[in-house]
């Protein structure tokens, strides 16, 4: 803590870190006066300038620094060509982000400080996690509120009810349809959590940016286990590991309460990361053994399940004829709602669909020159003495960001903070490694952006049509 007291940077980012992803403002009215996620994007960015005045830190560029920054031009360039009514609307919104971004990525150098800052996301996708453990294990009560594409927004009213009940909501419910209930209102029976939190359908999930339970599973997988199992392979307290295992059960549980398929998936390949790293290709067997009953256990199935999947899939084919309407600016960041009811339920869809090709080149050059940053860095300072620090820690960003990549697949997660809190604590153990070997570098060669290239063009063109016509929508 001492330490972190002589960084200015790391208040407003653990305060960033908290507000964008536990949302406290949106369940304590007395938050709501001020707008904190702009005051603490400023404070973080003003600790940042500090430190490098004082020499804290070092302007060094993080390896992704450019390809952001081009992503962030670009989906501001598509917004003022197309919709430029939205345009001070993203450029807002972008700013936010890239300070979220450039604060952690460039305002962590030393891997003290890296692990206070990992620390303060492992808590909080923990607590993430507890409060949809809870939410799993509460009493059912009637929800009332407005039904708007197959999801209800209102407020639990305090009765009890049965989950029998509640095979065909749109019938309405009849433990919830008594005189109490309120008229014009539709009512479903969920269980009711901590911070005014309540299930869809029976599962579990968090509010805000986390109210799905397919990223809530994520984030508590990505962010939670992974760093987790960090702290178990640094920490020797036996307390403390027991404090980490009990919040790792906890974590496991909830991701099964969600009923999330990619929820599931993405903690399996949080641990295969590690068994493949210790065991090498034998890990495939026993990994495959133990994902395939896990996945039958868990996970959603019947008619519910089968129609959000022919909607994803309803979603991706729309996506693919907004690129072809326009190509090189698609619709404009943000826009894909407005061409269609639904979001894009995948990450690359959605960059192509409202930033065109070019976008979605740049998201995966991000992603591409994240995961050779990890994968340069373990392989590079494998043998050398005293650099346990940069494997465990490397080991867990790999693990988070092989869950991150596949579960983006299915989720719009392109522009949402979390996944940028990811690039950017990959960013700053670059500098962490470079701050005490500034040899160390890694780069985008012309042999990555072709092979960048070649996969989005094969994706654009052949996997995704290919893909869509074998399931009727194209």
């Amino acid at each position: 803590m001492l330490w972190c007291a002589r960084m200015f940077a790391i208040p407003g980012i653990a305060a960033l870190i908290v507000f964008i992803l536990v949302r406290p403002q949106e369940f304590l009215p007395l938050l709501q006066r001020v707008p904190f996620l702009h005051l603490f994007a400023a404070f973080a960015v003003i600790g940042w300038v500090l430190d490098v005045r004082l020499r804290r830190t070092h302007p060094a560029a993080t390896p992704a620094l450019p390809w952001a920054l081009a992503f962030m031009g670009w989906a501001i360039v598509t917004v003022a060509v197309l919709v430029p009514d939205q345009l001070i609307h993203t450029v807002l919104e972008f700013a936010i982000l890239f300070a979220l971004y450039g604060t952690i990525a460039h305002g962590i150098q030393r891997f003290r400080t890296f692990q206070v800052v990992a620390g303060i996301m492992a808590v909080t996708c923990t607590f993430i996690g507890f409060v949809c453990f809870h939410q799993g294990l509460a009493a059912p009560q009637c929800v009332g509120g407005q039904e708007k594409e197959g999801e209800l927004t209102g407020m639990p009213d305090g009765r009890a009810c049965d989950l029998a009940d509640s095979d065909a909501p749109d019938l309405g419910i009849p433990g919830c349809r008594g005189p109490e209930a309120e008229p014009g209102l539709d009512y479903r029976c969920e269980h009711v959590g901590l911070f005014g939190t309540y299930s869809v359908d029976g599962r579990v999930r968090y509010r805000g940016n986390l109210n799905d339970p397919n990223e809530a599973a994520l984030v508590i997988a990505a962010g939670g286990m992974s760093f987790l199992i960090a702290f178990v392979r640094r920490k020797r307290n036996p307390l403390m590991r027991v404090a980490l295992v009990t919040g790792l059960a906890i974590s496991l549980v909830a991701i099964f309460m969600t009923q999330s398929r990619g929820g599931l998936v993405a903690m399996l390949l949080v641990f295969f990361v590690y068994l493949v790293r210790r065991y090498g290709v034998w890990a495939f067997a026993p990994a495959a053994a133990l994902a395939l009953p896990l996945l039958m256990l868990g996970g959603r199935s019947g008619e519910s399940a089968n129609e959000s999947t022919q909607q994803r899939y309803e979603a991706w084919a729309t996506g693919l004829k907004m690129f072809e309407s326009n190509p090189l600016f698609g619709v404009g960041s943000g826009q894909f709602g407005e061409h269609h009811y639904l979001t894009a339920h995948n990450s690359f869809v959605l960059t192509l669909a409202e930033m065109g090709f070019p976008g979605m080149v740049l998201f995966v050059a991000i992603i591409y020159i994240s995961i050779k940053s990890l994968i340069v860095g373990i392989r590079s300072l494998a043998m050398v003495p005293g650099a346990e620090v940069v494997q465990v820690w490397g080991m867990a960003l790999l693990a988070s960001m092989a869950a991150t990549v596949f579960s983006i697949g299915t989720l719009s997660f392109a522009y949402k903070p979390v996944l940028w809190i990811f690039f950017a604590l990959i960013g700053a153990w670059t500098n962490c490694i470079r701050h005490h070997r500034p040899e160390f570098s890694v780069r985008l060669t012309w042999k990555d952006l072709a092979i960048i290239v070649v996969a989005c063009v094969l994706y654009v063109a052949v996997v995704l049509p290919i893909f869509l016509r074998a399931k009727g929508e194209l």
